[in-house]
């Protein structure tokens, strides 16, 4: 088992060490998520877009994509849901 220890500086001095922990733990693990989405459905890691606002723009749009996916509810996986609104107009439609 590996340890480490983390120091933080806040101005929240009414939660315990123990609450603020399981808050942190809680954002680092939704970002984790979305990136992990964002990197298998979209290859967000191998886009070579790096001029201007181009970079930022398509991130936009990649998180605004996977949000409506999300939202759908179909019983399919994220991916096979991007892939079919790709090939059908009308499901890209709904």
């Amino acid at each position: 088992m590996q340890r480490s220890k983390r120091y933080y500086i806040s101005s929240l001095t009414e939660y315990s060490a123990a609450q603020m922990s399981h808050y942190v733990r809680r954002h680092w693990s939704i970002e984790n998520h979305l990136h992990w989405h964002l990197g298998v459905m979209f290859d967000e890691d191998r886009c070579q877009v790096r001029k201007d606002h181009a970079p930022g723009n398509l991130s936009t749009m990649r998180k605004f994509a996977l949000s409506l996916i999300s939202r759908d509810p179909a019983k399919m996986s994220l991916k096979r849901k991007r892939k079919k609104a790709a090939r059908d107009d009308d499901y890209l439609m709904t």
